[in-house]
């Protein structure tokens, strides 16, 4: 990429604080059981389909010149490697020691050495066992792995072969998306076919694209794809994943789509000044994508003691005002703690292991 696209860092960074919000609606709402202003950002998990557009556009801009390049394998799987596991693994690692002090039923210590070995590796697994026992967000992670997998294929080997694979890899999504692919009972086949990798397809797209052709109206474009994001999220009821039955695949996937295409044509034709602290968030992402419900569940159990001890809730004449500060303030400190996670881990980590890695392949 010639040019750093800061538009999408942002974006990043405003899709993983929606993730934050909404999960922040749901943790708070069972440890502090008050506040409902957070409901408002219900819709926030379309942070996660936002991240798996951008992730098929990253890729395919980055590494479209080295499809069919064997020799570029190694290095794009290291790449992949380090901006994955490392920080997942520290993350995880922690959420082990954690689970030491912790009595629930749902205790890691508890889970199957099958169920272990997949939640380490990434590999698909029910998002039940990842959220009780693991890190719940890592079933996202999979699916980039995965993603990660199929494009490496063609790296490594651009024949008809690998082609045929993937054409017929996209039409079995789509089928899926129709529910004309009988595959219920297997957990494998609906996580291969599973709609949310459309948006790994439609960031390529729109990668693609870019590549290929020119755009003048990128203004427009941003501007009509923000109207149809408008348009889904009013259109998202409480507590539901889809938009008045539209998959969120095609009712998200298609206008972050547009919103890539229309900001990276703008941030190529001209310069956009961004303020640093939302440049920052974007980059700090990962980890706070990673580390928010940790933080999000202890820093409320916190409060929730300091309030059983101090009895504050008599100076507030509803509580539930009292109760939507504190989750503010809950959700603000779970993103500055992502952040410290970024600064002082994540970014000294991946820096280290670059060095070392690439000095060894090159």
């Amino acid at each position: 990429m010639n040019k750093k696209l800061n538009l999408l860092q942002v974006y990043r960074g405003v899709a993983a604080v929606l993730v934050v919000l909404t999960h922040g609606n749901i943790i708070l709402s069972r440890e502090m059981h008050q506040g409902d202003l957070l409901q408002i950002f219900h819709f926030g998990w379309i942070g996660v389909d936002f991240f798996f557009v951008l992730s098929g556009f990253i890729i395919f801009y980055i590494h479209q010149s080295d499809i069919g390049k064997a020799n570029k394998f190694k290095s794009f799987i290291f790449k992949r490697f380090i901006r994955v596991y490392p920080l997942y693994w520290s993350i995880l690692s922690i959420k082990i020691l954690a689970s030491l002090f912790n009595t629930n039923k749902d205790n890691i210590y508890q889970r199957s050495a099958d169920e272990i070995i997949k939640a380490v590796l990434l590999l698909p697994q029910n998002h039940s066992i990842l959220e009780s026992s693991f890190i719940g967000v890592s079933w996202t992670l999979s699916y980039e792995v995965f993603f990660y997998c199929i494009f490496a294929l063609l790296i490594l080997k651009n024949t008809r072969i690998s082609q045929s694979i993937i054409f017929a890899w996209i039409i079995g999504i789509f089928l899926n998306l129709l529910n004309l692919l009988p595959i219920d009972e297997s957990f494998l086949l609906r996580f291969i076919f599973n709609e949310r990798n459309l948006e790994f397809v439609l960031g390529c797209l729109a990668a693609y694209t870019i590549s290929k052709y020119q755009f003048k109206f990128a203004t427009s474009l941003i501007y009509a794809s923000l109207f149809l994001l408008v348009v889904s999220v009013i259109n998202t009821k409480y507590k539901e994943f889809d938009v008045s039955g539209i998959p969120p695949s095609l009712a998200y996937g298609i206008p972050f789509t547009l919103l890539i295409i229309g900001s990276v044509y703008l941030e190529l034709s001209k310069t956009v000044n961004i303020p640093q602290i939302l440049i920052y968030i974007g980059n700090a992402s990962y980890s706070i994508y990673l580390t928010h419900g940790f933080f999000l569940g202890n820093i409320s159990k916190v409060f929730t003691k300091f309030t059983d001890k101090v009895n504050i809730l008599y100076l507030f004449p509803n509580p539930n005002i009292y109760y939507n500060v504190n989750a503010f303030l809950i959700v603000i400190l779970a993103v500055v703690m992502g952040c410290v996670i970024h600064s002082y881990l994540e970014k000294p980590l991946i820096t280290n292991l670059r060095k070392k890695v690439f000095t060894q392949i090159s």
